[in-house]
């Protein structure tokens, strides 16, 4: 009879202790398998993430370098036209439209927006610091043409001094890359 008793005991302890053993044993298995997909899947993720961020930086960064080179370059043409030096300028031109062009998808839009302002702008002053130094010296010009032509040659040498075409895409570039770099942490 305690036989009896110790075994309706061991079976009611068995009842209520099996389902919480299954259910442990469950949840074990499902966490070491939920556990490894999500660590795979974030590993993907960063590294599909780490590369795309440093390709951004890096486009950043050159960026930023061809329009230094574009600034520095305009403002020296300014004042020493050369027909070598034009045509390196007119080549690096192409090149900052063509690096804005190519890599769209990795720009914002308020950048790619700024960079063709730039551009237009860039070719505007460009245009009047050429057609200035191309025409002095030529006669049979009136005298208004040649003044309105210095003029314009003056107001885009002035934008060149103040930095304004150029500072506006530098600073957006700068505020972009220390958001995505957060330096504060």
């Amino acid at each position: 009879m305690l036989n009896k008793i110790n075994l309706q005991l061991d079976m009611e302890f068995w009842k209520y202790i099996l389902p919480g053993l299954i259910a442990i044993v469950g949840n074990i298995i499902f966490y070491t398998i939920i556990k490894g997909r999500i660590d795979k899947s974030i590993e993907k993720h960063k590294i599909a993430y780490s590369g795309v961020f440093k390709e951004k930086i890096d486009i950043y960064r050159e960026l930023l370098i061809k329009i230094y080179d574009l600034k520095f370059k305009i403002q020296q043409y300014q004042y020493f036209d050369n027909r070598d030096f034009f045509a390196e300028i007119k080549e690096d031109f192409k090149q900052f439209i063509r690096f804005c062009f190519i890599n769209k998808p990795f720009l914002s839009q308020i950048i790619l927006e700024n960079s063709e302002n730039l551009t237009k702008e860039l070719q505007e002053c460009f245009e009047d610091f050429h057609r200035d130094n191309s025409l002095i010296g030529k006669s049979g010009m009136s005298a208004d043409k040649i003044a309105n032509l210095s003029q314009k040659f003056f107001e885009s040498g002035n934008k060149f001094k103040t930095d304004t075409p150029f500072k506006s895409l530098e600073n957006i570039i700068i505020s972009e890359m220390r958001r995505d770099l957060n330096p504060e942490k």
